[in-house]
């Protein structure tokens, strides 16, 4: 699993699936603004002046206790507010956002945050069913049109893939996520918690594929166990690339939780899978073939009776082999679709290493507050004791 989602920034723009430049994307740029606040890099307007991420979640938890809780300060009530300094007094830091002019009528109501809330998972949905039902018609329209014919077959299993993951995992629904405060990513135990929903909705689109779910109780927990993280890795590269993720402006947040040499080795990593995410099927169908492995990870001892080896293979046989027309389909020659191939698993060879490092060290850090951490991430991430 990687955490790169959040760490996008750091990366050269993605080619395509065919390694050719997208037409018609423009470079955008934006005026940096500092917060008037604390001269932190500013997110935009909130509350009617420019503020980062932090003053403004300050300012809308404080703003309204006034006259409940008394603020004091500990010195002469003249502190610095800045950067490095804004969480050493509360009170001057309020007092500093009055004083630039924040506005506390701005501040939404509970009901009024519920309203509005609603409203934008609404509208989400919206457009995600409008997304869905577009990239159903290309994905159908395209299949049409291609010279490597696939049968009618395939072409149900294909669309039927497509169609689970955008029911469960669209990546759409993540975008909020993906701008999380230094407030509220502190330590790696709350990152981890902060992305279990996206675990389980992986969990979510394995159970629309009926091998997966004939499978006893046993094996999915074994081969979820040992595969599941790449798989993550996987997904986390389409999230980037749907939800414009290199918009985030607290990466240095997430740098801080991780050693640099690792987090560099993570972003190369998920900039390796770019060249993918443009493919409507291709990272959702690898995703099916790694699930049925029997390891993609060092880190847990298989039970081979356990794991029934003989049966997840045959079934991992049968996407390898639908993957293998689907590459043929997509690429114009047999050559073209040799090169993807092997250029996609050394990749994947390379994030394979990258990955034991990352389980390592989350595991060593994480293991210390493992009580905080939810069921789903302590199973995925943490050793079990005898």
């Amino acid at each position: 699993m990687y955490v790169i989602l959040f760490f996008y920034q750091q990366l050269n723009t993605s080619t395509s699936f065919s390694d050719k430049p997208r037409r018609g994307r423009k470079k955008r740029r934006k005026d940096v603004c500092q917060c008037l606040v604390c001269g932190d890099i500013s997110i935009g307007i909130n509350f009617g002046i420019h503020t980062c991420s932090p003053c403004k979640a300050f300012f809308r938890r404080n703003a309204i206790k006034l006259g409940i809780y008394e603020f004091v300060c500990d010195k002469d009530g003249h502190c610095p507010i800045t950067r490095s300094t804004r969480r050493k007094c509360n009170c001057c830091r309020l007092a500093k956002c009055f004083q630039v002019g924040m506005n506390p009528n701005a501040i939404r109501s509970a009901e009024e945050k519920l309203e509005r809330n609603q409203l934008i998972e609404y509208n989400r949905q919206r457009k995600l069913e409008k997304s869905t039902k577009s990239h159903a018609i290309n994905l159908s329209q395209h299949i049409l049109k291609t010279n490597f014919s696939l049968s009618s077959t395939d072409e149900i299993l294909l669309t039927n893939i497509f169609n689970a993951y955008e029911q469960t995992c669209a990546p759409l629904r993540y975008k909020q996520h993906l701008k999380m405060s230094h407030d509220e990513i502190s330590s790696l135990e709350k990152l981890l918690n902060s992305i279990s929903h996206m675990y389980l909705a992986l969990v979510d689109y394995l159970k629309y594929v009926p091998e997966f779910s004939n499978l006893s109780i046993d094996t999915k927990i074994c081969i979820l166990k040992s595969n599941f993280n790449q798989i993550f890795r996987l997904n986390n590269a389409l999230i980037i690339h749907a939800t414009g993720a290199d918009d985030d402006l607290h990466s240095a947040t997430f740098k801080n939780l991780f050693p640099t040499d690792l987090y560099v080795e993570l972003c190369n990593c998920i900039s390796d899978l770019l060249p993918y995410v443009h493919d409507p099927i291709f990272l959702k169908l690898v995703s099916i073939v790694f699930i049925f492995s029997t390891s993609l990870t060092v880190r847990f001892d298989i039970n081979p009776e356990t794991l029934n080896t003989k049966t997840v293979l045959s079934i991992q046989n049968i996407y390898i082999e639908l993957l293998w027309r689907w590459i043929q389909y997509r690429c114009s020659t047999y050559e073209e679709s040799v090169r993807l191939f092997t250029s996609f698993i050394t990749h994947i060879l390379h994030s394979q290493i990258v990955g034991e490092k990352l389980s390592e060290y989350v595991n060593k850090m994480a293991s210390k507050h493992a009580d905080q951490l939810v069921p789903i991430m302590k199973a995925m991430w943490l050793e079990e004791k005898n």
